[in-house]
């Protein structure tokens, strides 16, 4: 019988019903060398991102027993860094045997876009991907049967389901605000792919003031007004100096006061609408930009307070750092998969 706490079945990934293990306590979260005794195996999870990418041991609990980061090195292709990675992952496999007396029985990796057995879609920070096979080819590297993989912001909420802020929650949104902005739907406490495995890409939505056909031309409306990349590069433009979205939110003077009120504005709209539409108990916000969680949280809740008839909760991510790190070691630790469709 699926447990209300699994991810749904998803065309791009290997995913299943989730293990049962011990109930997440903060020094396993965290990651904390914790005494193994109880631990049966070992999991290998690999957040494959733009800039870098990040592998991590961790037990049957989902503590985090090593981690290595690479540059993703994009200019050099996708072949460049698997293989770097085949190596920390096989190098990871004899410390699990010879220093923790575990074996790895799960292999998991995340990455941007809409994954499919034969390519990736829809992710422009890892050019050379459209066509790879992820999955089979991460197998063949590794040398192992099967390596589930998902979206990364999908799996990061599946971490935030089984041992964070939306822990216990049937209906509930992750939010992901960082240089882009996703989010994925959780329904009956479980993560929801959509039709085409693209639920959740909000980065698409059209605030209003887009043409309708921007989508099709290329343009990602949301994203370009509230995500960070974007922020920092319109507050740098209108501000004269180079600055960050991070450092936008601490300033005092009017004009970038004015553009962090609109921006969070913006992005209330957006997240009222999810909400109207979806009930949501919580909403959960996580990446990056939540560095100026003490701005944001307090303007969304009190923006979308008033633009919802039943407002949800909103609260920051347990998994601030490293949230998709966490999200593929907890795709891992699933203890049955569903091959990837043709």
């Amino acid at each position: 019988m699926r447990r209300d706490t699994d991810i749904a079945p998803e065309n791009d990934t290997e995913i299943g019903r989730a293990a049962t293990f011990a109930a997440a306590r903060p020094d396993v979260q965290r990651g904390r060398r914790m005494p193994h005794a109880a631990s049966e195996f070992a999991v290998i999870g690999i957040d494959f991102g733009g800039t870098k990418t990040e592998i991590a041991l961790a037990d049957s609990r989902g503590a985090i027993l090593a981690r290595e980061r690479l540059d993703t090195r994009t200019d050099l292709g996708p072949d460049h860094i698997l293989g770097r990675t085949a190596g920390t992952v096989r190098r990871f496999e004899q410390l699990a045997r010879e220093g923790h007396d575990l074996s790895v029985t799960e292999w998991a990796a995340v990455c941007p876009g809409i994954i499919r057995a034969d390519g990736i879609q829809l992710t422009p920070n890892l050019p050379g991907w459209e066509t790879l096979a992820l999955s089979a080819r991460l197998a063949t590297e590794f040398g192992v049967p099967a390596v589930r993989v998902a979206n990364d912001v999908r799996a990061a909420a599946l971490a935030e389901v089984r041992f964070g802020a939306l822990r216990g929650v049937d209906t509930g949104i992750y939010v992901s605000l960082g240089t882009g902005i996703a989010a994925a739907l959780i329904v009956g406490g479980r993560v929801i792919p959509g039709a085409h495995q693209a639920a959740g890409e909000i980065a698409y939505m059209n605030p209003g003031n887009y043409p309708v056909g921007a989508v099709a031309v290329g343009r990602a409306p949301l994203e370009e007004l509230v995500a960070g990349r974007a922020l920092g590069e319109r507050a740098s433009a209108r501000l004269g100096t180079p600055i960050t979205s991070a450092e936008l939110f601490h300033r005092t003077d009017a004009e970038a006061r004015n553009l962090v009120r609109h921006t969070l504005e913006t992005l209330a709209t957006a997240l009222a609408n999810l909400a109207v539409f979806v009930d949501p108990a919580r909403i959960v916000l996580g990446g990056g930009m939540m560095a100026a969680a003490d701005h944001i949280l307090p303007a969304l809740t009190d923006l979308i307070a008033t633009a919802t008839p039943y407002p949800p909760e909103i609260h920051a991510a347990h998994f601030l750092e490293d949230a998709s790190l966490h999200g593929a070691i907890t795709l891992a630790l699933n203890t049955e998969s569903l091959a990837p469709t043709p």
